[in-house]
């Protein structure tokens, strides 16, 4: 008998959110229900979802936390494997989805910093600063061609990490990106904050990167994701 087929679904979005509790306890009942798995963080910037389940109820799903957050404009990561992904449902509350210090306000995201992997690619192509904002373990296991590792063990070290790089002009271009794209908003602006001009974020991460380019020769080695899976 073949293995049942799951989807995996990834997404974030900065958003003003309020009565944490109420929306922890409505979230998880609705999960609950349709065996979904994961981890899903809650905090007063946003939403940080990696959850996975059958392919209707991860469409349920996704339908319901679009109309119950009111939200729009966000990019689905979204992958079919052989079995669950994760053993059990969390949602927990935390003061940021990706802790860096400080909340990120929705208007400071700017739409044209991110960019497809096409660009991406053109991008390397121009001699431009490449930065990795993953932590050392995952730069070890795979990186882009030329990226500089931050020798990052905890997010929250970014600013520091960042300012003791020998980089030049700041007026220099800059391509920054992480496994699916989170960290790479808070760490653009960090680097807006020392005076970068010309900050470019990978779109959907290395995640959607691989799956749109798999064979490309500007990755090198493997991916960490967030379930534990290896993507190449």
């Amino acid at each position: 008998m073949s293995e049942k087929i799951i989807d995996v679904l990834s997404f974030y979005k900065f958003i003003k959110l309020q009565s944490l509790e109420v929306l922890k306890k409505e979230i998880w009942r609705f999960m609950s229900d349709r065996n979904i798995q994961g981890t899903i963080i809650l905090s007063p910037e946003g939403i940080n979802i990696n959850i996975c389940g059958t392919k209707d109820n991860i469409k349920e799903s996704k339908k319901f936390l679009l109309k119950r957050l009111k939200i729009s404009k966000v990019f689905f990561n979204e992958d079919k494997i052989n079995g669950m992904a994760f053993t059990k449902l969390k949602v927990k509350i935390k003061r940021e989805i990706i802790k860096l210090g400080f909340h990120l306000q929705p208007d400071l995201i700017l739409d044209h910093e991110h960019i497809d992997s096409s660009r991406w690619d053109k991008l390397m192509l121009n001699d431009t600063i490449i930065i990795d904002t993953r932590n050392k373990f995952e730069y070890l296991m795979g990186s882009f061609r030329n990226s500089i590792n931050l020798d990052l063990y905890n997010f929250s070290d970014l600013e520091n990490k960042i300012n003791t790089l020998s980089l030049p002009a700041k007026s220099k271009d800059i391509g920054i990106f992480c496994t699916g794209g989170i960290r790479c908003e808070k760490a653009s602006l960090v680097l807006r904050k020392l005076g970068y001009k010309k900050i470019y974020q990978l779109h959907g991460g290395i995640i959607n990167y691989l799956r749109e380019k798999p064979n490309s020769k500007n990755w090198q080695g493997e991916c960490f994701v967030f379930d534990d899976r290896i993507t190449y």
